[in-house]
């Protein structure tokens, strides 16, 4: 058997993934989370408006904070007289509850300990929250339940901002104001900030411990959020609860071992977090089909382990025979090219959705670890996005840039302004 037969025969390979149904399957599910008649995308409305570079604000200094997967960042931002912005005096640490169980005071009280040295240069907060939460026309959200493993049950039903920002004033005793935004938002915001062209849409995405992808909607589509006055709007497509992927065999497996199995298919089936469980599912299936020559010493491992795997590197000595070791790295970039491909769908669908002018491209602000470093993951993603994309007349260019999200969260503070 070869290794395109394995994956097949486990619904695991990438021709499993029909691009016709999944789109339309993704295009039906939208409408739905938009009139808020259920499916698997939530559809978040982020409540900012028309947003543009225009709604800079030239030399004002704002507390800005990251609560990514893994990283918990906070710094100082602001915009220079020509535009550019400027990060300062950033700190990173592990984002609370990633390695522990911390109730809803301690979760907060971690939060404002970590801003601390910035509390007295501003009192407006800008708050990258890399997790769901359902918005409100007031800039606040409310937690919903964690991904990505964070253990934080208590903090689920709490109001992120108005929790921060009481946290912060125990310390000190000042009021603030204080921005929610996605970290998808951020990222397609942080985009827009650096612009040097004209895009007909934009499109934020996050590729690494989880995935999301976010875009701009016409404000009369979001038959669920009452009296919005007529516009654009970001909303947060929480794309990776998305159902509508049929699951392998190695993706079945990998998913009921978490948690929540039944949350968050599309991001279990193909984010940072869990794609290394996958890809162990596989080989150890692999294994026991005798699809080596000798027995696989197989322990454990995550993302990294292998990135460095296909990178040459020996898997923590699991294949000692190197015939054994390019069919395990073939496996491995199956597994991936199918994940880029299901990532490229998402993304071509919003793109599709939001296009007004296909004269311009549609600018995709992407981040995350896992999209810049797994192998060959950007290479297949482009491929399919450039074919999908193609049919539909539309072209695109992929934005990144250092520090993209803290630029978006304090862009997202002069919007709300």
């Amino acid at each position: 058997m070869t290794v395109q037969e394995f994956l097949f025969k486990h619904g695991q390979n990438v021709q499993n993934v029909d691009v016709d149904a999944s789109l339309n399957e993704f295009f039906r599910q939208k409408d739905l989370g938009l009139r808020g008649e259920g499916g698997s995308l939530p559809l978040i409305p982020a409540y900012l408006t028309d947003v543009s570079r225009d709604r800079i604000e030239r030399n004002s200094k704002r507390i800005v904070i990251d609560a990514g997967g893994t990283n918990f960042r906070s710094a100082l931002g602001y915009f220079d007289e020509d535009g550019k912005a400027h990060i300062e005096d950033i700190v990173k640490t592990v984002m609370p509850a990633s390695d522990g169980y911390l109730g809803k005071s301690q979760f907060y009280a971690a939060i404002a300990d970590n801003v601390s040295r910035l509390l007295p240069l501003s009192d407006k907060i800008g708050f990258c929250f890399s997790y769901p939460v359902q918005m409100g026309a007031d800039g606040d959200g409310t937690v919903q339940p964690f991904t990505k493993e964070i253990n934080a049950p208590e903090v689920v039903g709490t109001k992120v901002g108005g929790e921060t920002v009481a946290a912060c004033k125990a310390l000190d005793g000042k009021d603030r104001r204080i921005v929610i935004l996605n970290d998808t938002v951020a990222t397609l915001l942080g985009g827009m900030a650096g612009a040097e062209q004209k895009f007909s849409a934009y499109l934020g995405y996050i590729y690494g411990t989880g995935t999301n992808v976010c875009y701009v909607e016409d404000t009369d589509k979001i038959v669920k959020a009452r009296d919005l006055a007529q516009g654009r709007m970001i909303v947060n497509s929480e794309c990776g609860n998305f159902d509508g992927f049929e699951c392998g065999d190695f993706d079945r497996a990998a998913i009921e071992r978490t948690s929540a199995p039944q949350f968050h298919r599309f991001e279990k089936m193909t984010a940072g977090k869990y794609l290394a469980d996958v890809i162990f599912e596989a080989l150890t299936v692999a294994a026991k089909e005798n699809m080596f020559g000798t027995k696989p010493q197989l322990s454990r491992f995550d993302l990294k382990d292998v990135s460095d795997f296909l990178n040459g590197g020996g898997l923590n000595g699991a294949f000692a025979d190197r015939e054994d070791a390019e069919t395990a790295r073939e496996i491995c970039f199956g597994v991936i090219e199918r994940a880029a491909k299901m990532g490229a769908i998402v993304n071509s669908a919003l793109a599709i959705s939001s296009c007004k002018d296909k004269t311009l491209p549609v600018a995709i602000a992407a981040e995350g670890t896992t999209f810049n470093k797994l192998p060959r993951y950007r290479d297949y993603f482009e491929r399919y996005l450039t074919d999908i994309l193609g049919r539909f007349g539309i072209g695109y260019k992929i934005l990144q840039g250092e520090d993209l999200n803290l630029i978006g969260t304090l862009m997202a503070t002069m919007v709300q302004d």
